[in-house]
């Protein structure tokens, strides 16, 4: 069974883009048809999760298909596209999803990795809690697939920065700063710690758990407003909330990788998955005959991975405040 471990840096180089999208009048009218937006909980269906923070999306395109209409030609962008090609040093780029993000005056946000995409095992087969461990554990990254993000921002309000750490948590990070006007980054966000830096003014901002799961955010005339069924909770000019949209692609160096990828013929399984575990635990000085008996999916296995695997503390980084 390969072994070879995660690297510590990212795989590809940051391409900054100052005009994303060749229509962007087009896409913030797209932008605006969307709405309402659900919360970024609800539009993932997390289990058990009753309230949540400012943060509102929608899905224009899922596993590669389009799922809004009039997203396709922004979709299939030739501009990410090919610089995904150039970043990623990669024959084949195959746009896989693509979203709106839309942030409330909120305190800025612990930097983070986004979920990693293995053969076999991706959002869609098992679940979050269970990717967070294996990319941070950095045992299967034989199976790893390389993923190009890009993030457009639209917003000139107060803060909102992306802060961001090319070199490692090591180094010290690079900032975009609004105005921010059809201007993306394109990075290896599965590898590159990110985070968003504190969005409005600090009166402004929302507790973490002040919105309820079920809110949906309106666009009212030139007002986004949160409303909790018939309830209004919270208005904002529609200039003062923080628009970003979020595109990904899957990036093969060649044609084998993308046949190994589209065939199956490498995918990890959960009893795959499990046996790695397994072993590693017990490297670890795990009792791995305590270790819960069903399949690696299931939610007994959450405390003993999230406890074995957790985030690098972060502590000590270099940050933009």
């Amino acid at each position: 069974m390969s072994r070879t471990r995660r690297p510590a840096s990212p795989l590809a180089t940051p391409v900054r883009l100052e005009n994303a999208f060749c229509d962007p009048e087009g896409l913030l009218a797209l932008i605006r048809g969307g709405a309402p937006y659900k919360t970024q909980e609800a539009a993932h269906k997390h289990p058990g999760v009753t309230r949540t923070s400012g943060w509102f999306r929608n899905f224009w395109a899922l596993g590669g298909k389009v799922v809004m209409d009039g997203a396709e030609p922004f979709f299939l962008n030739p501009t990410f596209i090919e610089a995904a090609k150039a970043s990623f040093n990669a024959e084949i780029v195959e746009p896989v999803a693509m979203m709106t993000n839309l942030n409330l005056p909120m305190a800025g946000l612990d930097p983070h990795l986004d979920l990693p995409f293995f053969r076999g095992a991706m959002n869609r087969e098992v679940p979050a809690w269970l990717l967070v461990p294996m990319g941070y554990c950095g045992l299967f990254q034989d199976w790893a697939v390389p993923v190009a993000s890009a993030i457009t921002w639209f917003y000139d309000g107060e803060g909102g920065a992306f802060e961001y750490w090319p070199d490692g948590l090591d180094h010290p990070s690079r900032v975009e700063k609004p105005p921010y006007f059809n201007t993306a980054v394109l990075a290896d966000n599965e590898y590159m710690y990110h985070r968003v830096g504190s969005l409005g003014l600090q009166e402004e901002w929302l507790a973490d758990d002040a919105i309820p799961f079920d809110a949906r955010l309106y666009l009212e005339g030139d007002r986004w407003v949160v409303r909790d069924g018939p309830r209004q909770l919270h208005a904002h000019a529609f200039t003062n909330v923080r628009v970003s949209v979020l595109w990904k692609a899957h990036c093969f160096r060649n044609e084998a990788e993308a046949a190994a990828f589209h065939d199956h013929s490498e995918d990890l399984t959960p009893e795959i998955v499990t046996r790695i575990f397994v072993a590693d635990l017990g490297e670890k000085g795990f009792d791995t005959a305590k270790l819960p008996s069903a399949d690696i999916r299931d939610d007994a296995w959450k405390p003993i991975l999230e406890a074995a695997y957790p985030a690098p503390r972060l502590s000590k980084i270099t940050r933009y405040s």
